[in-house]
């Protein structure tokens, strides 16, 4: 118990320091991606504190200077980290809107100008889909979606939402599917326990979407779900 509220004060402490250097909007972050290098420090600092390590496989499909819609299961508050730490890409997370509640941890999504998304107001969930069209098509950024729309509570994948498929066929960017394992061992939901351990990310092909259509977001969907549950499983025998 000491371990982990050592923890939990060191990471606070990081997780302030980090937001009010982004909050402060200071241009220098806006300029040469500055704002991202410096999310991608404050993930990995959140890592080592927490005794959690990343194994990367599959760096070798993705440019790090292209734009890609990226779609990863969820298992555990730590993905987020892990993901920022492991792959190169400039990311903005389109994320629920309960996220940016939560105490420290918010201040860092609106510091990192991520996209919030209310799902249960479909109007507003429609205008945050097209917020996310317009910055991929004005920004070189990717974006970043847990397509399950939630952390899973007994580790198998839950079935996807449509919003990540969306986007990646209105702005005709590639998905690239992103398969997580491992994570939900060091934090389970719903527990204060944090385990020291290794967390398992896959990062598979880039999927083209340009000649689809929005009527073809199902079958993209199954597609991408299909690819990461098999993926998962793999990693996991």
């Amino acid at each position: 118990m000491i371990r982990v509220i050592f923890i939990i004060i060191v990471n606070a402490l990081i997780t302030v320091i980090c937001a009010i250097i982004g909050l402060l909007d200071i241009p220098l972050l806006r300029k040469g991606k500055l704002e991202g290098k410096f999310e991608k420090i404050w993930a990995g600092l959140i890592l080592k504190v927490s005794g959690v390590s990343v194994s990367v496989q599959g760096l070798e499909n993705i440019n790090k200077n292209k734009q890609y819609v990226f779609v990863a299961n969820h298992l555990s508050m730590f993905d987020i980290p892990a993901v920022i730490s492991a792959i190169p890409n400039e990311m903005k997370m389109l994320a629920k809107k309960e996220l940016f509640r939560i105490p420290l941890f918010g201040w860092v999504m609106y510091a990192g100008r991520h996209i919030r998304i209310d799902r249960q107001n479909r109007e507003r969930a429609i205008h945050s889909l097209d917020s996310a069209v317009e910055r991929l098509k004005k920004e070189d950024i990717s974006i970043l979606v847990y397509a399950e729309g939630t952390r899973s509570p007994d580790g198998e994948i839950k079935n996807f939402k449509k919003g990540a498929f969306v986007l990646a066929i209105r702005s005709g960017v590639p998905i690239v599917p992103v398969t997580i394992s491992g994570s939900r061992e060091i934090v389970p939901k719903k527990s204060l326990k944090i385990n020291k351990g290794t967390i398992r990310i896959f990062i598979d092909k880039p999927l083209e979407t340009k000649n689809f259509t929005l009527d073809d977001k199902d079958f993209l969907l199954k597609k991408v779900r299909e690819l990461i549950v098999s993926r998962y499983e793999s990693i996991n025998i």
